[in-house]
């Protein structure tokens, strides 16, 4: 998996440095509306390059290699320090997560059910834990209100408030922040996704405000702000992830400033940002024309997989296909699994072989290759799964190498 994280993080990393430094922008002459559906650009991106993109015969090839077993004195591979610090990295963030959940799930135990008069058919609690309203619920919505909320607002003000945390759940915005979330645990190194994240829950903030006040009055905007003003110096005890809390006092004066300043919204204005992202993320993993040959680099080096002890001696067999990128000199990069059987067996022998492979000097990108693991020199007529996987593939150029 961390093959495969390092190479979405280059181009993760630029999109979220061009939609952080355009923000500014983007709020003042499209408003925040637009500026938080551009967030919509990250998962188009990231699912564009996952998309695997059909190569034409001459620019990829799966070639088929024989690896024998080979001597069994060879000590374990060594460990890969890398993966062990991502996912210890990977682990925290998760704890983080799951404690600031538990945290809620205790909350709203706790809390005690509100006398429901506004007909707003969610399920609205009171709790003496929090000083601001949120929102949870994936599947229904729940409503957290202070114990003094009925006392400290008027009744307009309690609508307002409601509306608010009611658009959200409306919006699916607990559910983007379940996606935004999971990026951020998959890209915990990354400080840029980081920020991006806290800049893409004050626009989440700010585009509610636009949603519930844009068919509001004059007079009714002037009693939302002055809710928003209330809850300026609330802040929650425990920060709830995946809940919305009204009060953010980091970002009130500019939810204040959207208010006067609401622009106009279309969906398909998106479109074009949307598409361009999508388009960039297909070219990007479109394999490279290397001039007007299409022949592939040759392959001048080919160091042989050591065949994982274990196993050897379970007399384990399999293969794996893997896709990588040649640089203009001939060096093998962005290696990645495509598929192996067993899964996981051989995989990580096939990557630290692949690296080492060296090619003619001629840049080359998506080429594949398959690596057979057989006990003894034989005929692959057991390897069912991966016949039928060069069947598949059978009109691309077919090499064997001893």
């Amino acid at each position: 998996m961390i093959e495969l994280i390092l190479r979405l993080t280059p181009p993760l990393t630029l999109l979220l440095a061009v939609l952080l430094l355009l923000r500014p922008w983007v709020l003042e002459h499209f408003g925040a509306r637009f500026q938080y559906g551009l967030w919509l650009c990250v998962p188009v991106l990231l699912l564009a390059l996952l998309i695997p993109v059909a190569s034409p015969v001459g620019n990829s090839a799966m070639e088929t290699y024989r690896v024998t077993l080979g001597e069994l004195s060879h000590g374990a591979s060594k460990t890969d320090w890398l993966s062990a610090a991502y996912i210890a990295g990977l682990l925290i963030a998760l704890a983080v997560i799951g404690l600031s959940l538990l945290r809620l799930t205790k909350l709203i135990r706790l809390a005690k059910p509100a006398v429901d008069t506004k007909s707003t058919g969610a399920r609205l609690l009171t709790s003496s834990k929090t000083e601001g309203p949120f929102v949870f619920g994936v599947f229904r919505p729940t409503v957290v209100l202070p114990d003094c909320f009925e006392t400290r607002f008027s009744d307009k003000d309690q609508q307002l408030i409601l509306a608010h945390e009611l658009s959200h759940w409306r919006r699916g915005d607990l559910h983007c922040n379940l996606l935004a979330l999971a990026l951020l645990c998959l890209c915990w190194f990354n400080p840029l996704c980081l920020l991006a994240y806290r800049r893409f829950r004050q626009d989440q903030e700010m585009a509610c405000d636009a949603d519930v006040t844009i068919e509001l009055s004059q007079a009714d905007r002037i009693a939302y702000g002055r809710a928003l003003i209330g809850n300026a110096a609330t802040v929650a005890r425990s920060w709830q992830p995946l809940s919305h809390h009204y009060g953010d006092k980091h970002t009130m004066k500019q939810r204040i400033m959207q208010l006067k300043h609401s622009k106009g919204f279309s969906a398909a204005s998106l479109l074009t940002p949307l598409a361009l992202v999508a388009a960039l993320g297909i070219w990007a993993q479109a394999p490279a024309m290397a001039g007007d040959s299409k022949d592939l680099s040759k392959l001048v080096v080919a160091i042989e997989p050591k065949y994982p002890i274990n196993a050897a001696k379970e007399g384990v067999e399999g293969y794996v296909q893997a896709r990588f990128d040649i640089d203009a000199k001939g060096a093998v990069s962005n290696v990645v699994i495509i598929k192996s059987e067993p899964e996981g067996v051989f995989d990580q022998v096939s990557i630290d072989a692949l690296n080492q492979w060296q090619y003619e000097p001629k840049a080359s990108k998506g080429v594949e290759v398959q690596l057979d693991y057989t006990l003894a020199p034989a005929a692959p007529s057991s390897q069912t799964s991966a016949d039928d996987e060069r069947e598949r593939l059978s009109v691309l150029p077919h090499n064997e190498a001893k």
